[in-house]
């Protein structure tokens, strides 16, 4: 059985989360206090603790929950190779998920550029993505080149200003997705 969870505690929560994601843009993770969480979302410490462990367990949550976008935006089920294959030969389209994919980045940009850099974050972008390249290819070896390809993509895309759209940025990945090492045109 299912139960609901009250939008009060689900607003807190996301209070809670959106404040560390703000501080740890401004601040770095590290150089953050429960004490400074709590002053800048206006809610008493005890509310914290009803809500999270410790800084590490919100991290730890709002991590999850942006890595469930990522991973949501990459989900289109009926999408295959050959329909992403024909579409792009077809119309010059993009694989669908990496419009959302790019969308979703960019919404949350300040945060994947600052997060981006830890280790244990990357990796676990990384292998969100990787999942989703299964889908089009059988080999680890692909999969495991071309996540690692695209979070390399993305962080230079963060690091250098998002100067191209997500259009551009979609259509490059497709490229390199349907054409690994081949000619694009």
């Amino acid at each position: 059985m299912n139960k609901a969870i009250d939008p009060r505690v689900a607003r807190t929560r996301r209070l809670l989360m959106d404040t560390l994601t703000e501080l740890i843009v401004e601040e770095g993770y590290d150089a953050i206090t429960i004490r400074e969480i709590v002053r800048k979302a206006g809610v008493n410490r005890s509310t914290f603790y009803l809500h999270f462990r410790d800084k590490q367990d919100i991290l730890t949550h709002m991590q999850e929950d942006i890595l469930n976008g990522l991973a949501h935006s990459l989900n289109y089920p009926t999408y295959t190779y050959k329909s992403a294959l024909q579409d792009y030969q077809s119309s010059k389209m993009p694989i669908k998920s990496h419009m959302a994919m790019f969308e979703h980045i960019q919404k949350h940009a300040s945060l994947y550029r600052t997060m981006l850099i830890e280790r244990e974050f990357r990796e676990r972008v990384t292998q969100v993505i990787r999942t989703e390249v299964l889908r089009f290819r059988d080999s680890v070896w692909e999969a495991a080149f071309m996540s690692n390809g695209a979070v390399g993509v993305i962080l230079y895309w963060l690091e250098n200003g998002m100067k191209e759209t997500i259009t551009d940025m979609s259509l490059w990945l497709t490229r390199v997705i349907l054409f690994p090492l081949g000619k694009f045109e």
